[in-house]
């Protein structure tokens, strides 16, 4: 509460009010904003490199090299003892912005994915250094905005993220931010020192709850790319319900309210709630929709909140034993006992925070080739709970609250809220799609397993599939393994960002969860659409399919069809059962083309079974190996109305594990 004389109630003793929710160290503000946002585009960027090394070096062993190279958090005390406190954020965070420069020059090299994790797990420790002295709603309002340039930045990109893009778009953006960081670094550093306070291992544990938050703004709450996929909205429509959402974070921050004092059950009840939140809308079969959206605006208020209750006690000023209440201390008639140990135990701290970001999201990617024993949506529901419960240990604790002020709230909103002006600008820029067909009743077809757009050596490169396409010529391109939001593509939207590039419609099927499906994209007006998942049987993910019938011209239309069956030599039975499911939704409706990786090749009991009394046929009977392993995995089957021409398997392409494969249409019944 705030009386007359504008004091406040921490939950305890009463103390003379703080330091306004956003103080006038402005280098403190732009470190943490700038560090986060930074460490959030370089985790991104690492995720595709961590996937395809998973992939080639064996899910075990990889993993356990990558988490052991996220313990580096754990060196912070070191760092801090060898260095001095200033020391461990000039080596954590100037390494940080380091690494970024070289993500940019080097990429897709693994080397900068582990050093990104390395000295990232390092800023993360170094920022409660950076902050101290500021008010817990301080640093979570530095965090939110600093999240927040980076939405309206990825945006700008169309969520492909500058670290593994060329150009000299990309290097303008890379300079800017790392110099702005180094800026803000210097500035810091010739700040005065503020004393760390006298600290036990329970608040030290406050300063963990940034791995929580962190995990579940890249998976969920700051994703467009999971606003559009399971919102159900256009890329720049998703991009702007994020953004709202944390206009509404900074907004609630700087009023004041976040930190009233609480009872620590509610902020349990207000991680549960998030959890809950968080894991119903993950996973294969996640609430979509008008819930998802609601989860991702009100998370983004709950989760900014309860990281400003945790870092409370962690960011205080100096020990409050012997202080005056003029100087942070307690009243004259409260004693507070010394609990002993400084900034080493928060450094502990933050490095478990720091390690919980890719203990939840490095799984969360890991469950789509090896399934963990449970739903992956688990983690992101956990991730909130633990964010709640570490709120729950500073809750009515630490030192004083900053006042209230409805101005700096209306301000910190609206200021977040003209970056809105970053996905209007993407919408109305958006090129034409192309609504008629060259020659009537014809078609270019290409079918594309891109694997999340990651090619040689795990680099992200949408571009190079987009060239594939377009070498192609193609007027419709069923896509398979594409992502919408996944950790492997970066999280970015390569499905919005290929509809784009190619100037077609997207028409989106969700297979494993709504992340990851298939897709179609085409230049010709679409009729219909249709979309559903095949049976698990004993593969790892539920495959799906989804299907557009566009008009042809001269009065016809086509369905292209566009699956992904189960992968793997030892799953044929799988495969069989989904292909029955698959002809039964099918039911042998006329002019249709069936694409997709059938992850089996010509003489296998799935082709048989696909293409025996249905009447599709393939263009080419033995094709040319369609993957870079040599397999024959990539099909095109038409039902017997329609002619083929011109078939192609593109194997000079390089941009996935798998080659386009292409083929003319005719419509020929």
């Amino acid at each position: 509460m705030v009386d007359s004389d504008s004091r406040v109630r921490s939950g305890g003793p009463v103390a003379t009010a703080g330091p306004p929710v956003v103080p006038q160290e402005l280098s403190r503000i732009s470190l943490i904003a700038i560090t986060l946002a930074v460490l959030a585009e370089v985790l991104r960027a690492a995720f595709p490199a961590f996937g395809h090394y998973t992939e080639s070096g064996g899910a075990v062993t990889a993993t356990l090299v990558i988490l052991v190279a996220c313990l580096a958090g754990f060196l912070a005390p070191g760092v801090r003892a060898v260095a001095g406190p200033r020391g461990l954020a000039a080596v954590a965070i100037g390494g940080l912005l380091l690494v970024r420069l070289a993500m940019q020059a080097f990429s897709p090299a693994l080397w900068p994915a582990f050093a990104g994790a390395v000295f990232g797990m390092l800023a993360v420790t170094a920022l409660y250094e950076a902050a101290r002295g500021l008010s817990g709603t301080g640093f979570a309002v530095a965090a939110t905005a600093g999240l927040t340039g980076d939405t309206a930045l990825r945006l700008a990109f169309g969520t492909w993220d500058p670290p593994a893009r060329s150009g000299v778009a990309a290097w303008i953006v890379t300079l800017l931010v790392v110099a702005g960081g180094a800026a803000a670094l210097a500035r810091w550093l010739r700040t005065p020192p503020v004393e760390a306070p006298v600290i036990g291992w329970r608040d030290a544990l406050g300063a963990a709850a940034l791995g929580p938050f962190l995990a579940l703004q890249i998976l969920v709450l700051s994703s467009p790319a999971f606003a559009s996929s399971s919102g159900g909205l256009p890329l720049a429509v998703a991009g702007t319900v994020v953004l709202v959402g944390q206009a509404l974070a900074l907004a609630f921050l700087s009023s004041g309210l976040a930190v009233a004092a609480v009872p620590g059950g509610v902020c349990v009840f207000g991680g549960t709630l998030l959890g809950v939140g968080a894991g119903a809308v993950t996973g294969r079969y996640g609430l979509t929709g008008a819930a998802a959206i609601a989860v991702v605006v009100i998370g983004q208020v709950l989760s900014a909140w309860l990281l400003a209750v945790a870092s409370r006690v962690p960011l205080r000023r100096g020990g409050y034993r012997g202080r005056p209440a003029e100087r942070g201390g307690p009243p004259p008639n409260v004693k507070v006992s010394d609990t002993g140990g400084r900034a080493w135990r928060i450094d502990l701290g933050a490095a478990l925070g720091g390690l919980g970001v890719l203990v939840v999201i490095l799984p969360y990617q890991l469950h789509y080739t090896h399934p963990l024993p449970l739903p992956n949506k688990v983690l992101p529901g956990l991730a909130g709970i633990a964010l709640g419960l570490l709120s729950a240990i500073a809750a009515a604790r630490g030192g004083p609250l900053p006042v209230r002020s409805a101005v700096r709230a209306l301000g910190a909103g609206a200021g977040a809220l003209v970056l809105v002006v970053v996905p209007v600008i993407y919408a109305v820029t958006a090129p034409s799609v192309t609504r008629a067909a060259a020659l009537p009743g014809t078609f270019r077809l290409v079918s594309y397993n891109v694997h999340d757009a990651v090619g040689d050596g795990g680099r992200l490169d949408p571009e190079a599939v987009a060239r594939a396409i377009e070498a192609q010529h193609a007027d419709v391109v069923a896509l398979q393994e594409v992502g919408r939001g996944r950790p492997m593509s970066g999280t970015a939207d390569v499905a919005s960002w290929l509809a784009r590039r190619l100037k077609m419609r997207l028409v989106w099927g969700p297979a494993a969860d709504h992340q990851d499906g298939n897709a179609v994209l085409t230049r010709l007006r679409v009729k219909a659409t249709g979309t559903g998942r095949l049976p698990v049987g004993a593969g790892p993910q539920a495959p799906g399919y989804v299907w557009a019938r566009v008009d042809v011209g001269g009065g016809s239309t086509a369905d292209v069809w566009s699956v992904q069956l189960q992968q793997g030599a030892d799953r044929t039975q799988s495969r069989l059962t989904e292909i029955v499911k698959l002809l039964q939704v099918w039911s042998g409706a006329p002019r249709t083309v069936i694409a997709g990786d059938m992850g089996a090749g010509p003489g296998t009991p799935e082709l048989s079974r696909l293409m025996s009394q249905t009447g599709l046929r393939s263009p080419i009977d033995s094709p040319p190996p369609t993957t870079t392993g040599g397999a024959r995995a990539d099909w095109i089957l038409g039902s017997d109305d329609l002619g083929f021409d011109s078939s192609a398997v593109d194997s000079s392409r390089k941009a996935s594990d798998h080659y386009p494969v292409a083929a003319t249409v005719r419509v020929v019944g």
